[in-house]
């Protein structure tokens, strides 16, 4: 532009040079307005643009997260449930084992008692088992007045009364 004035300048035609020099000036001056009133157009497209797009996201986000808070109750529920079978079945499975015990100890108590009777029969068999070989023994022996070999064998309590080994 200057550039042009120069020249215009010593030809005489200054005049032209200042209108050609306005003329851009103000076709310039429009341009970077249009421009400015464009991007400030731009900008607020843009700025309304990503305005609604935050607020799809933000709806999106709400929605994801009301569907995880349904599924985690859902989930939290069921295990809640099974929880709540699980300790029923051990709680049952508690009072048989309890009844089994129960069962055990009765048997237990059985088996003891049997087992006294058999001790004690065992304990009267063998004192009358020792009262027949003593009896025997007696008879074998000769007789010193005080017991003959034709007495009748002494009975298991008798022998227990008497004998002392």
């Amino acid at each position: 532009m200057l550039a042009l004035l120069a020249q215009a300048a010593p030809a005489g035609e200054w005049h032209d040079g200042w209108q050609l020099a306005v003329t851009t000036i103000t076709a310039l001056t429009v341009v970077v307005g249009w421009l400015h009133r464009q991007s400030k157009s731009d900008l607020k497209s843009v700025k309304d643009d990503l305005s609604v797009r935050i607020t799809d996201v933000k709806d999106d986000l709400k929605t994801e997260v009301a569907s995880a808070e349904r599924r985690l109750k859902a989930e939290i529920t069921r295990v809640e449930t099974d929880l709540k079978a699980d300790i029923a079945k051990v709680e049952a499975d508690v009072a048989r084992v309890e009844a089994d015990v129960a069962r055990v100890e009765v048997n237990i108590a059985e088996v003891s008692g049997d087992l006294k009777d058999l001790k004690d029969k065992l304990y009267d068999d063998a004192r009358s088992q020792a009262a027949m070989y003593q009896w025997q023994l007696a008879a074998t022996r000769p007789a010193t007045g005080e017991a003959s070999p034709r007495q009748s064998p002494p009975q298991p309590k008798q022998l227990a009364e008497t004998s002392t080994s």
